[in-house]
């Protein structure tokens, strides 16, 4: 790893361009006209003149919660500003790297999460080759990068120190606080109304579903806090949380609300070494559930009744819906995913490719599933982010991707038991929950494929690769 995070300032005068460089390609390979992508490059080299790239990965984790989804053209939308300053980060990380290549975190080639990361971009590279609309799918494959890179490599780059930690949670923390409260306020204004939530979360959050995650997977920070604040500092982090339970139960999130109960469960796990079990007992469930649903068309039971399957503007109606298999989000996840089961039986090695889902699914729908909001003019995906990757990328990208949430537990629950400094323990335990969180969330979405989500999924690996390095430094003293 970088002895000096200063180090890297040496490289100064390289940024621009090779920011300016990553920012002109990306807008060739996303078709966007010049005249919208050489203004970002020619910022971007102001903005490097005067800021040092340390501060600039600060500022894309305040950025996280406060981000707008920015339509750029009829087709193509970004995150702003926080893909911008991951476009950044990407390409200066690449220029200190080729530069100078003892820039690069070498101890992160031992780390069997860091090449797991690398093969499953291969093989997004592989089924390429064989996607339907090769296009889409190298869009899908540059983004992955733009993620990957920052949110890996950046983290073993800029979070070494225990006070770069504690500094990563309060930027989450403290920008999630604006939005809350926001939102908190302009729900006052309409009785907080559960039929207008996702309309009062606007413009940091599109719906809901994303508000309610991010809320959810930052919850388990608080906690980690006061287990390590001072008699001073636990009165604050108490209102803190009771701040976030709030805006938690006021947005409405039935997948949220389960979250707390899988955190709950995961933290105990974790302590009690209980954690690799409980997955094992979880994934054998799950197969032999959907084995029951495959065998003799089973899923037919449950085909709802089109007239009455309908969205509620009650909570208590939509809670009944749920269990009564009546709510229109439910039933329509049941037609997405018997879709892309069948799809799933026609490619199962490379998949439609990356992106493709929303376009070819229609052709192998069930019509006893179909629902009102069938037609899809959102062009949501799946809502199971295990059976996307199948579809995509075929069975190998799935296996992939459970292996690596495998290994990332199992990462977890070694740290927790082996590491000897308490901070790093509580680290490992805080991170082993929000996975499980954001684990749950993606059985019922494809959140990972969001810039709320997706971007702490990411950072959790790169804290998890630090660990596993200080694991292997432990075991040589």
């Amino acid at each position: 790893m970088i002895t000096k995070a200063a180090s890297i300032q040496d490289w100064k005068t390289w940024w621009p361009a090779a920011v300016a460089i990553v920012l002109i390609v990306a807008g060739i390979a996303l078709e966007l006209p010049m005249l919208i992508v050489l203004p970002f490059a020619l910022l971007a080299v102001l903005f490097f003149l005067k800021l040092e790239l340390k501060d600039v990965f600060w500022l894309l984790l305040f950025s996280l919660p406060l981000s707008t989804e920015l339509s750029v053209s009829g087709s193509l939308s970004t995150d702003f500003p926080d893909e911008g300053l991951m476009l950044l980060l990407t390409g200066s990380l690449f220029a200190f790297f080729l530069l100078k290549p003892a820039l690069f975190p070498k101890q992160a080639l031992k780390s069997s999460l860091f090449l797991l990361v690398i093969v499953q971009l291969l093989w997004m590279l592989i089924t390429l080759f064989f996607s339907q609309n090769p296009l889409l799918s190298l869009k899908y494959v540059l983004a992955k990068v733009w993620y990957i890179v920052p949110f890996v490599l950046g983290t073993l780059v800029f979070v070494r120190q225990k006070e770069d930690t504690a500094r990563l949670s309060r930027l989450l923390i403290y920008a999630l606080v604006i939005p809350i409260v926001y939102s908190l306020i302009r729900q006052a204004g309409n009785g907080f109304s559960f039929d207008q939530v996702s309309n009062v979360l606007q413009p940091f959050f599109r719906n809901h579903v994303n508000y309610s995650a991010m809320i959810v997977c930052l919850l388990p920070i608080l906690y980690a806090w006061k287990m390590h604040a001072s008699e001073a500092q636990k009165k604050p982090i108490q209102w803190l949380i009771i701040l976030f339970l709030v805006a938690l139960f006021f947005a409405y999130s039935r997948g949220a609300w389960l979250c707390v109960i899988v955190g709950g469960i995961t933290w105990w796990a974790v302590r009690k070494q209980y954690l690799l079990k409980l997955i094992g007992i979880a994934a054998l469930l799950l197969v032999v559930g959907l084995g029951w649903l495959i065998k003799d068309n089973n899923y037919l039971k449950f085909a709802p009744d089109f007239n009455t399957t309908i969205q509620h503007s009650q909570l208590n109606e939509h809670m009944a819906a749920t269990y009564q298999l009546k709510d229109v989000s439910t039933m329509e996840r049941f037609y997405r995913w018997i879709a892309g089961f069948r799809m799933v039986s026609e490619e199962p090695l490379t998949g439609f490719g990356p992106n493709n889902f929303v376009h070819y699914y229609k052709g192998y729908t069930v019509t006893a599933f179909k629902t009102w909001v069938s037609d899809n003019e959102e062009k949501s995906s799946v809502h199971n982010y295990f059976l996307l990757t199948a579809i995509e990328q075929g069975l190998p990208g799935m296996l992939l991707f459970c292996l690596l949430l495998y290994l990332m537990f199992a990462t977890v629950q070694k740290a927790y038991d082996r590491l000897s400094d308490p901070f790093d323990r509580t680290v490992a335990l805080t991170s082993g929950v929000i996975l499980s969180m954001i684990v749950t969330l993606n059985m019922l979405s494809d959140l990972i494929e969001t810039d709320k989500i997706g971007t702490l999924f990411y950072l959790l690996i790169g804290i998890l690769i630090t660990l596993q390095i200080k694991l292997q430094q432990q075991a040589n003293t």
